[in-house]
């Protein structure tokens, strides 16, 4: 049987030396992202499913260390103790088991976690299953697309200090260890900061501090150059769940971060948060969103991903942990609807807010949809999207934009879209998309692409419009506005910049 272990000491091996035995025990198997899909031939973790087990089994047949552990900690099917510790060599299985990571019933051993292997580290979330016990009160989340989403947004230039802010299992706050000469991770669940502690000694990430509390209240008086936050944002009646119920009403958790974090961060600092926020009725939303940002001296960049009623989002959160229990589902969805009701909130929209801490001057506030895709990281394209945004907030008038030379992004490429005629193909309108980054799309006619394209850094603006009246017939003075407002929204969406911006 496993030792007897008392859950607040999981999470920690007694002997400091073993972390690194147990790092280097899972990188000599090849315990990484691409030996793990290469090994089970898949493209992606998410096609890692129950359902597929039984190819999964075949496919790490071989009985290596590598396959093991693949199929202890990622299928999540008991193995035979020998070969356990045969692939965990030097550390003992039992070892494994004091620190709460296996279980272990007579010759079986079966893993009390996940974990993943996710971008140059390795991960210790908890598993699915937890959700479906009396302890599901504290289950901590692994890597979900609310963890992708806000790990691609995520400024990436060097800092000082990082905040992660809710951390769970440590993710975000691991991910920014590499860009941050110090990095505080802060959570309300014991068990995450046990789990995040974890993980970060398993990295070998000494510089990060794992701290439990409420919100801001582990690093009252301190400020940062960076905080990112994946809070728990559902909105909903209950608190059933740490890491999605944040116990204040409606979309108040976000909102309370929002007034709160200008105390902690550093002009020119960076705050970067993954958010749902209520449509409430007889109410503008991006109206009652920018009244969040008032006094706030930062400016903000509101990215809204999707938009949902408040019947699907209810249905969706609810079907999300309580799958396995469809009697209670109608009741529950009952009590959700009439608490939405009850707030007057018909629909929740879920996106990204990126403040930005600075004072001396009027701070100003951007609201868009965010593109279908992206394509990497985008947190190279966040700054240069409140670069962007600095510049237009300069040429208010549009004599100034026009006098102004743009050179077109590196990353833009045009598809063309014709259709047949008696003289052959001819060109009816042309799509601009960037390649790279936040990979916004656009229809433009071809008057507007060859105006871009000719956006080399050397001529003004106004040439390029005078080029396009005498090609088009039609008078500059007619033009100049509506291409000016075009080519401001082509500016903000990162496809033309200010000449003097670097590469």
């Amino acid at each position: 049987m496993t030792p007897p272990t008392n859950e607040a000491s999981f999470f920690t091996f007694q002997e400091p030396d073993d972390y690194d035995r147990f790092r280097d025990v899972l990188a000599k198997a090849g315990y990484t992202d691409s030996g793990v899909l290469e090994a089970l031939g898949v493209k992606d973790f998410p096609s890692i499913r129950a359902s597929e087990t039984p190819l999964l089994l075949r496919r790490t047949n071989r009985e290596t260390p590598l396959d093991i552990i693949i199929r202890l900690f990622l299928i999540e099917v008991p193995c035979g103790l020998k070969d356990v510790q045969r692939a965990m060599q030097p550390l003992s299985v039992e070892t494994l088991a004091r620190a709460g990571l296996v279980e272990m019933t007579g010759s079986s051993v079966t893993a009390a976690v996940n974990l993943l292997p996710f971008r140059n580290l390795v991960l210790g979330f908890d598993l699915p299953r937890r959700l479906q016990t009396s302890q599901r009160h504290d289950y901590v989340m692994g890597i979900a697309s609310s963890t992708l989403t806000i790990a691609n947004l995520t400024v990436r230039r060097h800092v000082r200090s990082t905040l992660d802010l809710g951390t769970g299992c440590g993710t975000q706050a691991l991910l920014a260890a590499p860009h941050s000469d110090r990095v505080v991770a802060v959570d309300r669940n014991p068990r995450a900061v046990r789990l995040a502690t974890f993980n970060a000694r398993l990295n070998g990430l000494s510089h990060v501090e794992c701290l439990e509390g409420d919100f801001f209240e582990p690093v009252r008086g301190e400020t940062f150059d960076l905080v990112v936050t994946n809070p728990p944002f559902v909105i909903s009646p209950e608190t059933r769940y740490i890491y999605r119920n944040g116990a204040m009403e409606a979309d108040q958790v976000c909102r309370s971060i929002v007034h709160q974090v200008p105390r902690f961060l550093n002009e020119g600092g960076y705050c970067q948060i993954l958010c749902n926020w209520a449509h409430l009725g007889g109410q503008d939303w991006r109206e009652r969103l920018a009244g969040w940002f008032e006094g706030t001296g930062c400016d903000v960049w509101v990215m809204r991903s999707e938009t949902r009623d408040a019947e699907t989002y209810a249905s969706t959160w609810i079907r999300h942990t309580e799958r396995d229990e469809p009697e209670a589902f109608r009741e529950r969805f009952d009590r959700w609807l009439a608490y939405y009701e009850s707030q007057r909130i018909e629909a929740v929209s879920a996106g990204v807010i990126t403040m930005r801490r600075t004072t001396g001057r009027v701070n100003w506030y951007r609201c868009d949809d965010a593109p279908e895709k992206m394509v990497g990281p985008c947190g190279d394209c966040i700054v240069r999207g409140f670069e962007l945004h600095d510049f237009l907030e300069t040429v208010g008038e549009d004599s100034a934009l026009l006098d102004t030379r743009l050179k077109v992004s590196p990353h833009v490429r045009l598809h063309r879209q014709s259709e047949p005629s008696s003289d052959g193909w001819i060109d009816v309108a042309a799509d601009l998309h960037l390649a790279r980054g936040l990979a916004y799309t656009g229809t433009v006619d071809p008057y507007v692409a060859n105006l871009v394209v000719g956006c080399d850094g050397r001529r003004p603006l106004r040439e390029l419009v005078a080029e396009m009246a005498a090609s088009s017939g039609k008078s500059q003075v007619d033009l100049a506005p509506a291409v000016s407002r075009v080519v401001r929204s082509l500016i903000e969406r990162g496809f033309l910049w200010p000449e003097h911006f670097p590469v």
